[in-house]
C-alpha cells in the first residue's frame, strides 16, 4: 500500500512538472513583408519549423525539448527569405515557469527584425506599421493565435 501512495505521488509530480512547460511563440505583427516559420533551437537539438504563419497571427512551439537550465534560442525564417535568430538569444530554460516566451517579428522578406517587446524594438516596429499593405490591415482586423 505504502508503494502505491508512493507511485501515485511521484504521478502527480510528474504530471505538474509537464504541465509547467513553457513555449516559446513568434507575433508576425501588421506591416512585416513576409508570412513566417519559426522554431525553437537549443545546443544540437532543434525543433521542426512550425507551419507558415501570416501577418496578424501568432505562433508557439513547447519549450519541453530544452531542458531546465539549458539555454535556447528562437529563430524566425521568412518564407522565400532570409532567417534571423530573435533577441534576445540563448534564453536560459526555466521548466517551473508556467509563463511563454514572445517575442515579435516585422519587416520585409530580405530584412527580417524579431525582438522581444522593448522601447527601443516597439519605436521601429511602430515606424515598420506606418507602411502598412491592405493584408496586413485586414490581419490586423481579425487577429488569431496558433500553437504548434
Amino acid at each position: 500500500m505504502l508503494a502505491l501512495l508512493a507511485l501515485l505521488i511521484s504521478s502527480v509530480a510528474l504530471v505538474n512538472v509537464a504541465s509547467a512547460q513553457a513555449n516559446a511563440c513568434v507575433a508576425l505583427l501588421v506591416g512585416a513583408g513576409y508570412a513566417a516559420e519559426m522554431r525553437v533551437v537549443s545546443g544540437s537539438f532543434h525543433t521542426d519549423w512550425s507551419s507558415s504563419f501570416p501577418i496578424g497571427k501568432t505562433v508557439c512551439q513547447p519549450l519541453a525539448g530544452v531542458s531546465d537550465g539549458n539555454k535556447f534560442s528562437v529563430e524566425v525564417h521568412a518564407i522565400l527569405g532570409k532567417t534571423k535568430t530573435c533577441t534576445p538569444d540563448n534564453v536560459t530554460r526555466v521548466a517551473a515557469s508556467t509563463s511563454n516566451v514572445t517575442y515579435q517579428a516585422w519587416g520585409t522578406t530580405l530584412s527580417v527584425k524579431c525582438e522581444e517587446p522593448t522601447a527601443a524594438a516597439n519605436a521601429e516596429r511602430d515606424a515598420a506599421t506606418m507602411t502598412v499593405n491592405p493584408d496586413g490591415q485586414k490581419a490586423a482586423a481579425t487577429p488569431a493565435t496558433e500553437k504548434h
